[in-house]
């Protein structure tokens, strides 16, 4: 009787030890595919930038050449153009909208909800919005995991850049 209530407690501890470690695997797991994911909406994110930071800074400098010292009238906002494709300053982002990006994994594919934002701030306090136009933009790219799981947090991130018209391209 004693070796058989010794022998079931060796195989409860045993069992026991082995469904933590099974535990500890699958939080593992999920935690590199949460940072494999986060990884995937940060690239979306920066490549987003990337492509915003080779635009002009407004209207007033595509097609010029030097660096202005006063802001523009234009109000913030897309003038002629009709979609992302055809943007050719960073203030044009600011009508974007959300959009979704698909990224290739494997045989599947993730996708990824990004949204722009565009704001004057201040010269010497680019933290502060500005509500008059000045020759400092803050841009803000936005990413978000499309799918809810229900396993782990949504991925989200967001990319915050200050520009003036010498840090971006000129046409």
């Amino acid at each position: 009787m004693q070796q058989t209530l010794f022998a079931l407690a060796a195989i409860l501890s045993f069992a026991y030890l082995t469904l933590g470690r099974q535990r500890h695997a699958n939080d593992v797991d999920r935690r590199v595919i949460t940072q494999q994911i986060e990884a995937a909406a940060t690239d979306v994110a920066r490549e987003r930038m990337a492509g915003i930071e080779r635009l002009a800074f407004d209207e007033d400098d595509t097609g010029r050449e030097g660096v202005r010292t006063k802001p523009s009238p234009l109000p913030l906002g897309i003038d002629d153009e009709t979609g992302p494709g055809s943007y050719d300053d960073v203030d044009d982002w600011i009508d974007a909208g959300t959009f979704v990006t698909t990224v290739p994994v494997g045989a599947d594919s993730l996708a990824f909800e990004e949204t722009v934002t565009v704001r004057y701030v201040q010269d010497k306090k680019p933290t502060k919005a500005s509500a008059t136009a000045t020759l400092t933009k803050e841009v803000t790219v936005h990413v978000r995991e499309v799918e809810d799981p229900a396993d782990r947090p949504r991925a989200e991130v967001a990319i915050r850049r200050v520009v003036t018209p010498a840090s971006v391209a000129s046409y």
